[in-house]
């Protein structure tokens, strides 16, 4: 059944990967389609012949692309450091900047007050209630600023509010004993499930459609490479101090450590989702630009692995270091792949990426598959641990939604299936990442005897 709605906001989603529009040109473009479509509509034409008529009226989206290039000549600083002429949007972006250096400084001294209790970030003693707290110092604020920039119902502030709450009180009420692992699992798992109930938050009243999510795993990864590079320019800063204040006499050593790791921790989280939110409309994500350079590097890597492991017959799964590396490495391999899909117009034909991208997963499949086969054989021969059992999980994970991508890729390459499907498999497949990440934050304490 044809969906309007959903065209047209691809069509403006498409649009604003073109980098050359800003938000209020396409709102105003988008305005004329509809008043096209509308026109159409009331004329006895169906919804689809009304939708492809006003757009091919409109022009398309290379065409518009270029022309508007001529007109908006701001560079990407420019947008982001200067007002722009729209006084409302002025005002939205002196405010979400505002937000962004409060929540900043707010997560910065949220996060500082375990001190006056005794618990100081690095001190011996102290690691095991940062590593469960860490995101429930930062999250709550990134959430708190796309409710007000979305301008959220209360009903959704109250049921996200309630799950940081409940996560909150869950984690801290469980104790830990020796060794701890248990404990290490919920605070490695609880900042993914987190962020998943931060993209309710970041995507509003699409979260629940394709579109919604598969935005949110964009920004995601765009968050993730910019965070990096802010969190680079941090130590970049605290060295120029550090050299600058010795140079004087001064050892400036114990700030950097109290004071500029942990508000700079929350100023690069909070500067990080700023950013990647603001460009979209700006300049072409350039996530899935750099998957799309790495994808056949990681390809040929994977390949000459597999290679000279079965050419010597030797295997480093049988190690736990090793085991732990494979699993991060093919999260990484389906970020690329991810990054790879979410670049892509659902109406283009195939292209060689797309056979890349298959390539790429099969490849990951049978890693995964030799990862796992030795899992169980250390299940098998020593026992049940809780990290055996999240490495289990997770590589059944990993491997159900590889082979799902593996087997749409494979029915679309034969025309059984449209491109649609295969997002569709992957915003959903979400819901299964949410409740496994919840299981071993909540569940595995208790399962495990919070050892």
């Amino acid at each position: 059944m044809f969906d309007l709605e959903r065209q047209i906001n691809s069509w403006s989603d498409h649009l604003r990967a073109r980098g050359n529009f800003t938000e209020t040109d396409i709102r105003e473009l988008e305005s004329h389609l509809r008043d096209e479509i509308d026109d159409l509509i009331s004329s006895g034409l169906a919804a689809d012949e009304a939708f492809l008529i006003s757009i091919k009226r409109l022009g398309n989206a290379d065409a518009l692309s270029n022309e508007y290039a001529k007109v908006n000549t701001d560079n990407l600083w420019k947008h982001f450091m200067l007002d722009p002429v729209n006084p409302e949007a002025g005002r939205q972006n002196r405010r979400d900047i505002t937000m962004v250096v409060l929540f900043a400084f707010l997560a910065g001294t949220l996060m500082k007050l375990p001190e006056l209790f005794g618990l100081k970030l690095f001190a011996t003693g102290s690691e095991l209630f940062y590593v469960r707290n860490l995101s429930l110092f930062i999250l709550p604020f990134v959430a708190v600023f796309f409710f007000i920039k979305r301008e959220a119902e209360t009903r959704t502030w109250t049921r996200i509010f309630a799950a940081f709450f409940a996560a909150a009180v869950i984690i801290n009420i469980f104790p830990s004993y020796e060794p701890h692992h248990t404990a290490l699992l919920s605070g490695l798992h609880l900042p993914l499930f987190l962020w998943l109930v931060t993209g309710a938050a970041y995507s509003g009243k699409q979260w629940q459609s394709q579109m919604g999510r598969m935005n949110f795993i964009r920004f995601s990864g765009e968050s993730f490479i910019y965070g990096f590079l802010v969190m680079a320019g941090v130590a970049v800063l605290g060295l120029f101090i550090m050299a600058i204040f010795q140079s004087i006499g001064i050892d400036a050593e114990r700030f950097f450590e109290q004071y500029l790791i942990i508000y700079g921790i929350c100023a690069a989280a909070m500067i990080s989702i700023y950013l990647a939110d603001a460009k979209r409309s700006i300049v072409e994500n350039f996530a899935p630009i750099l998957a799309k350079i790495f994808s056949p590097l990681f390809l040929v890597t994977m390949v000459s692995f597999l290679a000279v492991m079965i050419a010597t017959g030797q295997s480093p799964f049988m190690e736990r270091e090793f085991l732990i590396a494979f699993d991060f490495m093919l999260g990484m391999i389906l970020g690329l792949v991810l990054y790879v899909i979410s670049a892509r117009d659902v109406n283009q034909p195939v292209n060689l990426f797309d056979y890349l991208n298959l390539v790429l997963i099969l490849t990951a499949l049978v890693i995964d598959a030799v990862a796992l086969s030795a899992i169980l054989f250390r299940l098998t021969a020593f026992g049940i641990t809780p990290n055996k059992a999240a490495a289990l999980g997770e590589n059944l994970v990993l491997l159900g939604n590889l082979a799902g991508l593996a087997w749409l890729y494979i029915g679309y390459f034969r025309k059984r299936l449209n491109f649609a499907r295969l997002e569709k498999w992957q915003t959903d497949y979400l819901n299964v990442y949410l409740v496994w990440t919840g299981f071993v934050a909540f569940l595995f304490p208790i399962i495990f005897k919070f050892v």
